[in-house]
C-alpha cells in the first residue's frame, strides 16, 4: 500500500480543490474590502458636503443677523430727532459688512444676497428721501383735505347760485 493507484486524479482533484478554495476566499475577501471601502469613500464625500453646508449656513446666519441690525438701523432713519448723517454713516458701514458676508460664488446664496444688498440700499435711499421730505407727506393730506372741503363749498355754492338764478327768473 505504499502506492496508492490513483495518486494523478487526487493530486489533480487536491490542486483544484486548492485553487478554487483561494479563488473563493480571495472573491469573498474582495467583496468585503470593496462593501466596507465604498462606504467609507461616500460617508467621506458627505462629510464634506455636509461641513459644506453647515459652513454655508452659520455664513448665513451672520448675514441674516447683520441684515437684521442693517434694517432697523434704516429703520430709526424716521425717529424724529435722530442724527441722520451719523446713522447713515452706520448703515453704510453695515452695508459693507454684509457685502463682505456675501458669498461670492454662483450658489443661490450668493445671488440671494446680492438682491438682499441692493433692496437695502435701495430702502435706504427712499427712507433718506421721506426723511428728507420732512412734513410734506402730512401737509399734504391737510391740502387734500382742504381741497375736497373746498370743492364741496363750491358745489354747494353753485347750487345756491342755481336756485337764486330760478327764483329770479321766475318772477
Amino acid at each position: 500500500m505504499s502506492q496508492v493507484m490513483n495518486i494523478q486524479e487526487r493530486r489533480q482533484a487536491f490542486w483544484k480543490f486548492l485553487f478554487f478554495f483561494l479563488l473563493s476566499t480571495a472573491l469573498i475577501v474582495g467583496v468585503v474590502y470593496f462593501d466596507m471601502r465604498i462606504p467609507t469613500k461616500d460617508n467621506e464625500m458627505l462629510r464634506e458636503q455636509v461641513s459644506h453646508f453647515k459652513i454655508q449656513a452659520t455664513a448665513q446666519e451672520k448675514f441674516v443677523k447683520s441684515m437684521d441690525e442693517a434694517r432697523g438701523l434704516i429703520d430709526s432713519l424716521n425717529k424724529p430727532g435722530s442724527n441722520l448723517v451719523y446713522l447713515n454713516q452706520q448703515i453704510a458701514a453695515k452695508i459693507r459688512e454684509l457685502t463682505e458676508l456675501q458669498y461670492k460664488d454662483s450658489s443661490i446664496y450668493s445671488r440671494l444676497n446680492k438682491t438682499v444688498l441692493d433692496v437695502y440700499l435701495r430702502y435706504q435711499e427712499s427712507t433718506n428721501k421721506v426723511v428728507s421730505m420732512g412734513d410734506v407727506p402730512r401737509q399734504l393730506e391737510e391740502y387734500k383735505a382742504k381741497y375736497e372741503q373746498t370743492q364741496r363749498d363750491l358745489d354747494n355754492a353753485r347750487r345756491d347760485l342755481d336756485v337764486i338764478r330760478r327764483s329770479t327768473n321766475g318772477y
